[in-house]
């Protein structure tokens, strides 16, 4: 072969070998880029959410004299009816019968008003559209109290039953990280009266939100509590354990599989603390934790999405009524569900 062939047959092997390298890292790319799936449509990838949901799944230790615990939210829907409240001293409307409540009608429905002689006359309101309640009629829920059926239904269901709703969103308070939200239903909170008022309530929804960095790292968790009572937690202030619940000794934390903190429920008032013993409120009652039945929430973590692209067929979440009677005060009335709440686009 004559030299300047042999250059010739060279140089084109070299850019065909460039080429292929070329084509394979923009096919790997591509296939990367496909193989991320972003079904709840908030920036973060599922797999990523999942991962991280699973890797820090609190363990939850409720008090010995706990009578009210936790349910799953399809549990409860199968144990209440659907109601209206019209205010005016109107009386209130039955949307949905017992045992017709679902997860896929429950924010699909619409009731009218009522006028000053509660005739239905005015806005149409939809169970999926936000709004005050109890000062604005609206949607709620509530189990029947027929021969004291809703009392049966206050104590909650069998521990296999229960489920953790969790939510991802990139962090509110931690820069290129992420908030771990993980929420827990109680079909009834039994709170301590105040100056002689009654401050119980059909339903109740508790949350911790866990912190990690953008090397999804451990940088704090947030335990909630009544009347914005909540506070942060640094890993110092917290025990962490294993997701089957064994407790982590101090030069354990945060190293293996001890990333779960660990979450004490206050008896009646399911407020969230690090520790077990009295919590001092200050002026108002003490609450009271414990280590009695234990949750494991690794095993019943379930993801819910967003507002707009529920995962997992947790359409729940879209409902915008109250998950409760009516009561006396703000405080003694059922509370909206998780992306409803303040705490759902923060911490």
């Amino acid at each position: 072969m004559k030299p300047v062939m042999l250059t010739r047959w060279r140089h084109n092997v070299m850019v065909t070998a460039a080429f292929a390298s070329i084509m394979f890292s923009s096919l790997l790319t591509s296939s990367v880029t496909l193989a991320a799936t972003d079904a709840d449509q908030d920036g973060i990838d599922d797999a990523v959410e999942q991962t991280l949901l699973a890797q820090y799944a609190p363990k939850l230790y409720l008090h010995p004299s706990e009578d009210n615990k936790l349910s799953s939210v399809d549990w409860y829907l199968q144990r209440v009816t659907m109601r209206f409240h019209h205010d005016g001293g109107c009386s209130d409307d039955q949307i949905l019968a017992f045992n017709a409540v679902t997860q896929t009608n429950l924010s699909q429905q619409a009731h009218q008003t009522k006028n000053l002689i509660c005739s239905h006359s005015g806005s149409n309101i939809l169970s999926s559209q936000a709004r005050n309640t109890r000062a604005d009629e609206g949607f709620f829920l509530q189990p029947p109290n027929d021969n004291g059926y809703d009392k049966t239904v206050y104590l909650g269901s069998a521990s296999s039953d229960w489920k953790t709703y969790a939510h991802v969103k990139p962090s509110s308070v931690q820069a290129g990280g992420y908030d771990l939200q993980y929420w827990f239903f109680y079909p009834y909170n039994d709170s301590p009266s105040v100056a002689g008022l009654d401050f119980n309530h059909e339903g109740d929804w508790e949350h911790v939100t866990v912190t990690v960095n953008s090397s999804q790292q451990f940088v704090s968790a947030y335990y909630s509590a009544h009347n914005g009572e909540g506070k942060d937690y640094t890993s110092a202030q917290l025990q962490f354990a294993t997701k089957d619940g064994a407790i982590a000794t101090d030069s354990q934390k945060l190293t293996n599989d001890y990333k779960h903190p660990v979450v004490y429920s206050a008896v009646g008032t399911h407020a969230s603390y690090p520790t077990a013993g009295q919590q001092s409120r200050g002026v108002l009652p003490s609450d009271y934790t414990g280590a009695g039945d234990s949750f494991n929430t690794y095993y019943n973590v379930v993801n819910v999405g967003e507002l707009s692209h529920p995962l997992n067929g947790q359409a729940f979440i879209n409902y915008a009524g109250l998950w409760g009677e009516i009561g006396e005060t703000d405080i003694s009335t059922g509370p909206a569900g998780p992306a409803f709440q303040s705490a759902w686009n923060s911490k």
